[in-house]
């Protein structure tokens, strides 16, 4: 065991009051659906109260029993489902109060080098250790996928992790109870799992974390440069034949001592490049000469990967459906709101010239949208007259039975809803992100 001074991790200490009403904060601020008992997080406030030492006592007196987890799927960019196990609103406040102690003491001894699901770590924190690396030199990348990695966690490798660093056995027996916990699906429930932590439980990130910080700790002893976010992972190398020594020597400790199993498949060794991706990012040397200028001794720069620009320009399509589903101040508020994020999330690495031709194209889309929205041409000529005065012969457009997206590209109907015009009226762009670089 590390020298590194560990509290004890107790069921007093998870229970204690200061820490429960903190999991209680997160728990009813995190949202989320309802568990089997359909019990809302909005509800959970008004239980406590009308129950308040039940859940604690449960804990100490070892008779707390997790409720199935719910199985729903959501999907995922390559077309297949991806299974999202939703615990019970009062079983979410024990995984937290879990969480919150197992979080504050395994941050001792994880690795600098891991980012996910940290206190004030990042993805972007991620990518440029990455680049640091990148740029020191270690120019190959071992792109490393783990099997099915939440769903092949093997519970006794975890629990002997565990407990070579938690004394209190009771804490171990209701971590076990939460992983052992059945699966309902479409009203059947399983038997008790004994594989894997489900995805979706709170606990499941900080367990991630303990057993794969057996790996980065390898890796560091061993002077090799990584960067892990949760089960994502890349390891830097110098050259390819480092790269194939490393990744042999990794799969096998993977394997063999953590009885997880490496995707050999998706697992690649590439040189540096846009092809590479790291949580949605890729790697270019080719920037604007500015972009160069303000950072003269890096080579490498992060760049959204081609296959999220792709997602972004898919997702875009089905926001602004021209059947505006909800109405028009509905697909305003969702264009707005998923440009934001996902522009807040890869800023710093969006292609200039790309950004620029996508909110052109964004601004198409509106207009056709619009264009079909206004339906009758009395109100396509209504619309335009108020957004442009000068269009006496507008008449001619407002009945056409040309294509809506025809339509959106004619230049009176452009200069009607111009950009400042769509800016004006409430529609979002890339270029409206403060920062946008």
């Amino acid at each position: 065991m590390s020298s590194i001074n560990f509290e004890p991790i107790t069921l007093e200490r998870i229970v204690a009051r200061g820490n429960m009403n903190k999991a209680f904060k997160k728990v009813v601020s995190n949202k989320g659906g309802a568990g089997v008992d359909d019990m809302q997080t909005i509800e959970l406030a008004s239980y406590i109260k009308m129950h308040p030492y039940e859940i604690t006592k449960s804990v100490l007196e070892g008779k707390y029993r997790p409720q199935p987890i719910k199985r729903v799927y959501i999907p995922k960019d390559n077309g297949e489902q991806r299974p999202l196990g939703i615990p019970t609103v009062k079983d979410r406040l024990v995984q937290q109060a879990i969480a919150l102690v197992l979080s504050e003491e395994y941050e001792k001894v994880f690795s600098d080098n891991s980012f996910g699901f940290r206190p004030t770590r990042s993805c972007n924190g991620a990518i440029t250790r990455a680049l640091e690396y990148l740029n020191s030199g270690l120019e190959w990348v071992i792109d490393l996928d783990l099997s099915k990695f939440f769903d092949t966690v093997n519970h006794s490798k975890l629990l002997q992790l565990l407990s070579d660093r938690i004394e209190d056995g009771r804490v171990i027996s209701l971590i076990h109870r939460f992983l052992r916990a059945p699966i309902s699906e479409d009203g059947n429930v399983s038997k008790k799992v004994t594989i894997g932590t489900p995805q979706g439980g709170v606990i499941s990130p900080v367990l991630a974390n303990i057993i794969l910080n057996e790996l980065d700790q390898l890796l560091d002893s061993r002077g090799i440069k990584f960067v892990r976010y949760a089960d994502d992972m890349v390891i830097l190398c110098g050259s390819r034949k480092a790269a194939e020594r490393i990744l042999a020597n990794v799969t096998k400790f993977v394997e063999e001592k953590l009885f997880l199993k490496v995707n050999k498949d998706k697992t690649k060794i590439l040189h540096a490049c846009e092809k590479s991706q790291f949580l949605g990012f890729g790697f270019t040397t080719k920037v604007s000469q500015k972009k160069k200028e303000l950072r003269p001794t890096q080579k490498y720069f992060a760049i959204v990967h081609e296959k999220k620009r792709l997602k972004f320009s898919k997702n875009i399509k089905e926001i602004l459906d021209r059947r505006a589903k909800g109405g028009i101040k509905v697909v305003k508020e969702r264009l707005k709101v998923f440009i934001r994020g996902w522009v807040n999330y890869f800023k710093g690495a969006i292609p200039i010239n790309w950004a620029t031709r996508t909110d052109e194209w964004i601004r198409r889309r509106i207009r056709q949208l619009l264009w079909k929205q206004w339906k009758k041409g009395s109100k396509r000529y209504e619309e335009i007259k108020k957004r442009c005065k000068s269009a006496p012969l507008f008449g001619e457009y407002a009945y056409t039975s040309n294509r809506y997206w025809r339509m959106s590209r004619t230049p009176l109907i452009n200069k009607a809803l111009s950009k400042k015009t769509l800016l004006a009226e409430g529609w979002f762009s890339i270029s409206l992100v403060e920062g946008q670089s």
